[in-house]
């Protein structure tokens, strides 16, 4: 059985081991060791990378009760082995766990909201809470609270023991194994059963800054950050400012009037040249279905307009179809749009449109009057021929 190092001393970096088994399975190596400093993943926590000797560690994870390292190279049983840990990928997720811990109890204390799930992704952390919809004050008091136990520099502890005495620490979930639990306390704040690897203290998590929320499976999925993360969240924030002020010529403070300004001289023009342009295209319209070949229930204009955008493109369906004719549109290159529209009571456009689909791989369907859907690229030519000749049979 390999010696985990991390449930003892999660800022260990480097470590000498020895090669206990290999596994070559489909061309991967995977090896044993007696002892690792590799956290293999679970729990919401990914897997840590590094090297063993040469060999860059490529994945870890724990299969049948053993840790299996799978590694860029070969080695043989029973050599002696140099181990790096990634750390500053380590770190990352060592904020960003404890930050975790530190959220979740703060979510009960301030919402009553437990934690369902937890998932540490490359660029975020989430965690879904038992609240149906917590609002932007909730939320705030939440991420007070954690910071200030993270301010509060509190010492983060481990306890290894048995199920019974983990039972006597007030953890905010029950833990699902037998035998002897791993509880992580976070300074008389938050007692939790976990085998992840933690800061050792809270003030080494430097901040956590909760970025959106969405509804999910009837509660609240909590996007946030921490550590080195929330700084660099900091940064772009702070870059993307300085950038949109220099456009503006504006200085932040000036800035929402600069951006209402915009707004409002865009809702003006809008309102000037929507006219003109539904005139454009009725005239287009016009020319269209003078020069469309007639079918069973009158002209049908069939044409792919790749530089078109969507929006324009279905009006200009509408039109053609107020005036008789069946339209069979496709607007945009890399993901061509299909806007079918036709005369009530001629044929209908939405059952056309989703054979089309499912015949090519694409998606749609609508109303016997309009349909809109996706068809792919390489497949345009083809259904748009294959709608034209069915609307000319009728």
């Amino acid at each position: 059985m390999t010696r985990l190092l991390y449930y003892d001393d999660s800022h260990l970096r480097q470590f000498t081991a020895t090669v206990a088994a290999v596994r070559d399975t489909d061309g991967a190596v995977r090896i044993a060791l007696d002892q690792t400093a590799f956290y293999p993943g679970g729990g919401g926590q990914p897997c840590d990378l590094g090297t063993i000797g040469n060999r860059a560690v490529l994945d870890v994870a724990e299969i049948e009760g053993e840790i299996w390292h799978r590694i860029d190279g070969a080695v043989a049983p029973g050599e002696a082995v140099e181990c790096a840990v990634d750390w500053p990928r380590r770190f990352d997720h060592m904020q960003s766990h404890t930050g975790q811990h530190i959220l979740s109890r703060a979510f009960v204390e301030v919402a009553k909201a437990d934690t369902r799930s937890f998932h540490l992704g490359e660029a975020a952390v989430t965690i879904d809470v038992d609240h149906a919809a917590p609002g932007q004050d909730l939320l705030r008091r939440v991420e007070d609270r954690a910071n200030q136990v993270v301010w509060e520099d509190r010492e983060v502890l481990t306890h290894v023991v048995s199920r019974d005495d983990a039972l006597r620490f007030p953890l905010r979930k029950p833990p699902e194994i037998e035998g002897p639990i791993r509880v992580v306390e976070v300074g008389g704040y938050d007692w939790s059963a976990c085998g992840g690897t933690h800061v050792r203290r809270s003030g080494q998590v430097g901040l956590i800054t909760i970025l959106g929320t969405e509804r999910y499976k009837g509660g609240t999925r909590v996007a946030f950050v921490a550590g080195s993360r929330a700084l660099g969240r900091v940064r772009d924030a702070g870059e993307l400012l300085r950038r949109v002020c220099l456009e503006f010529t504006s200085g932040e403070a000036d800035l929402p009037s600069a951006i209402a300004r915009l707004k409002e001289e865009r809702e003006r023009l809008d309102r000037r040249l929507k006219p003109l342009l539904r005139e454009s295209l009725e005239r287009e319209a016009a020319r269209l279905l003078a020069d469309a070949p007639r079918g069973a229930h009158g002209p049908v204009v069939a044409l792919h307009v790749p530089e078109r955008p969507p929006e324009e493109t279905g009006l200009l369906a509408g039109l053609i179809s107020e005036r008789g004719g069946t339209a069979l549109l496709v607007s945009g290159d890399e993901t061509p749009r299909a806007h079918f529209s036709a005369p009530a009571g001629t044929m209908s456009m939405g059952a056309l449109l989703g054979e089309i689909c499912k015949r090519h791989g694409g998606r749609g369907g609508g109303r016997p009057e309009s349909a809109q859907g996706t068809i792919p690229r390489d497949a345009v030519p083809v259904a748009l021929r294959e709608a034209r000749d069915a609307a000319m049979a009728g």
